[in-house]
Parts: structure tokens; sequence; C-alpha cells
């Protein structure tokens, strides 16, 4: 078992996979504008959002495709939605940087795209429902007798498990509600890494046409950098406890231990904006009726 934990969490196989399999995208390499206060604002296709520069200077604007599955396990399928690859400083002749090879991604999925996509569309139905019925929070932050949690909704599906969700809240702005918590993705019960947890928020648009996916990693600086095969045994031996002292860790922990600063994540999912949504509570989701398959458009 190799314990040098990957900045994902997840197998790197499988983002390699997605990397390599991503239907055939448009990239836009778009210059945000810089406000006064060290901020800057980006806008495309309707969707607007601000973020601090300890975030990134540069955002990569990608159209993705959508993407069948082809039944090999790891290529999971995905809607087609736009991917704001936010990034620092880099040279004008660099690659653009995949969402995959990025810290901060925000992905928007138009919802009535998803009602092909089985997976993604039982997703959004979780969402809306948790959004109506807000229960509370801290029962997600509670691990079971057997080691695992109930999992918060998440997009882009992942072939993994929530090993484990913490500071879990609820934001609510004019035009988005959603839930807001960190996690950490396992196949297995390695213990976790400062780089291995996901600052992620997963939220509707208030007239219920848009999802919305942040993902950004971060550092989680009263986790250990590296895991010895010794540690590794002896966490495993008590996933259990484990998983709720690392809960109890994420939760106490003040947002400046994280880097970037949870509250600079936070800023940008409340600036989050929509050409053409009103301001208003939020409405009901298109019809959403699944498929096994879908297929991409022509």
């Amino acid at each position: 078992m190799r314990h040098d934990r990957r900045r994902r969490g997840c197998d790197v196989r499988f983002r390699s996979r997605v990397v390599a399999t991503a239907a055939a995208a448009m990239i836009l390499l778009a210059l945000p504008v810089q406000a006064q206060d060290g901020s800057s604002s980006v806008s495309f296709e309707g969707v607007g959002f601000t973020f601090d520069r300890v975030l990134g200077t540069g955002v990569n604007i990608t159209q993705v495709r959508g993407r069948p599955s082809n039944n090999q396990g790891l290529d999971v399928p995905d809607a087609g939605h736009i991917a704001f690859v936010i990034h620092a400083r880099r040279s004008e002749s660099a690659k653009a940087l995949r969402a995959f090879d990025a810290p901060g991604v925000v992905r928007v999925y138009r919802v009535a795209d998803l009602a092909s996509y089985a997976d993604a569309s039982q997703r959004a139905t979780q969402l809306k429902t948790l959004l109506t019925d807000r229960p509370d929070l801290s029962t997600y932050m509670t691990v079971t007798g057997d080691g695992s949690v109930q999992e918060l909704p998440y997009m882009p599906v992942f072939p993994a498990a929530q090993a484990i969700q913490a500071r879990a809240q609820y934001i609510d702005t004019p035009q988005l509600a959603g839930v807001a918590f960190l996690t950490a993705f396992r196949q297995d019960v390695s213990p976790f890494a400062a780089a291995d947890f996901w600052y992620t928020f997963q939220g509707l648009s208030t007239d219920g046409t848009w999802y919305v996916s942040v993902s950004w990693v971060v550092d989680a600086t009263m986790f250990p950098a590296r895991i010895s095969a010794k540690e590794a045994n002896h966490q495993a031996n008590r996933w259990v406890k484990y998983i709720s002292e690392s809960i109890s860790t994420l939760n106490a922990a003040a947002p400046a231990a994280f880097t970037p600063p949870l509250t600079s994540i936070d800023a940008l999912v409340r600036s989050i904006t929509f050409a053409g949504v009103p301001a208003s509570e939020p409405s009901p989701l298109p019809s959403l009726v699944p498929s096994p398959v879908a297929s991409p458009p022509a």
C-alpha cells in the first residue's frame, strides 16, 4: 500500500484517464478584471464571480462536452458544463491548465443537461431535497459503526467514496443556495495527509436552472505532510475512532489554518452570479428523468 498520499486523494489512474478522455473542449484564456481591493472578476456565458488573488491570478475557461460511459470502470460519465480553472501566474506560452491538474475549479452545469446522466441527476435531486428540508448538517459529520459517513451530494461523480465530511454549512445568496464542506475521497482505509482534503461547495441557482460545483484542494496544516507505513497501519486498525477524531480536528481548526484560507473560497462562492436569474427563493428543479447511458452532443 502506498502511503505517500496524492494531491487529489483519488486514484491517480482515474485522474489521468479523465484528463485524457475529456471530450473535445473549447478552452478560452480569460483575462480577469482586477479590482482595486486585489480581487479579480470573471464572467462567461452569463456566469460570473470574483476571487481573491490568494486563490490565483488567472482563469482558463473550458466548455466541456458531455462524456458518456464507456463501461471501462474508471471513465465516469459527466454532463457537459463550463469549467473555470483558476491558476497562479503563468507564462503566455504555457499549456492551458486542465481542471484535474489545478487546485481550484468552478464547474457550472445546466440542470436540464443532467437528465440523461443517472448519477448526476440523482445528486441534483438529492441537493434540491437537502436545500428544501434543511436537515441538521451535523448528521453528515458523524461516523457510523462501519467507519463510513452519510455522503453529501458532490459533482463531478468520482469512483471513490467520501471518507470524511467536516465544516459543513449552508450558504445562501440572492441567486444561489447550497452546502459547503470539507471532504477527502478514499477507495481504502488510508489515513489523511495534509494535502488530501478538498473544500467543496455544491449549490443550485435560485431559479433551479444551474448546478454549481466548486472544488478546491486545501492544505490542512493540522495533519501530517506524509503518512508512514507504521502510522497507516495503526490508524487503519482504529478507523472509526480515527475518522471521528479527524472530523473534530477539522471542525476545530481556524479558517486561516488551511491553505488557501477557507474564508477566501467562501467569498468566491458568495460572489457567484447568473445573468437573468432573479433574486428569489429556490424553485423546483426541471424534471430529471435519468437514463442508463448518455450520448454526447453531436
